[in-house]
């Protein structure tokens, strides 16, 4: 595959995902967007974006994250992990179609929604996949998404939570907007658009 050996990656799940395949059915590649990631790693997904919809002069994508591993890792080997992770995203964002196009926010995403003034037309939440951080995502992308924008989620079909339950906690929040949006998607990734 052309993204194997363009970028640099030690994890591959962006190439399989559900967006990577299904995106461009839901949305025009040829108009402006404002994209928001929030959770980047190391930067597959947003090169994603980057070379294939975004060529639109005032397309932007925004990037969130703070390069935190959670875990219980120790110190040293948590700071060479996250060092290497964000070099990892800088190079690859560089080697990008529209990498001018991209803004990263080294932050959390609940920090980044404080102070955030920008609607979206494209949200895609792939961050910390804590119950509290689900809810406060999801929240606040409803915020921030335009009518008509879209939210897609990974790990929908996932147990990546602590209590192996993400899909409980995503349909949980999304009850708090019921009538607000529909499914336009919905296998391991969820993506709904708000009406």
């Amino acid at each position: 595959m052309e993204l194997l050996n363009k970028y640099l990656l030690t994890e591959t799940w962006y190439l399989n995902s559900e967006i990577r395949k299904n995106l461009l059915n839901h949305i025009d590649k040829t108009k402006k967007h404002n994209i928001l990631e929030i959770g980047s790693f190391e930067g597959l997904s947003a090169c994603g974006f980057s070379d294939n919809i975004m060529d639109h002069s005032e397309t932007t994508l925004d990037c969130v994250d703070p390069f935190i591993i959670s875990g219980t890792h120790d110190k040293i080997t948590t700071k060479m992990v996250t060092s290497y992770t964000e070099k990892m995203f800088t190079n690859n964002i560089n080697l990008s179609k529209n990498g001018n196009k991209i803004k990263l926010y080294k932050q959390t995403s609940d920090d980044f929604f404080k102070t955030n003034q920008k609607f979206y037309d494209l949200i895609y939440i792939d961050g910390c996949h804590e119950p509290e951080f689900i809810k406060n995502d999801i929240d606040n992308s409803f915020k921030f998404i335009k009518k008509n924008g879209i939210i897609w989620m990974d790990d929908y079909g996932g147990n990546t939570t602590n209590d192996g339950k993400i899909k409980i906690h995503i349909d949980n929040n999304l009850k708090n907007h019921e009538n607000s949006y529909i499914i336009i998607h919905k296998n391991y990734q969820l993506a709904i658009k708000k009406i």
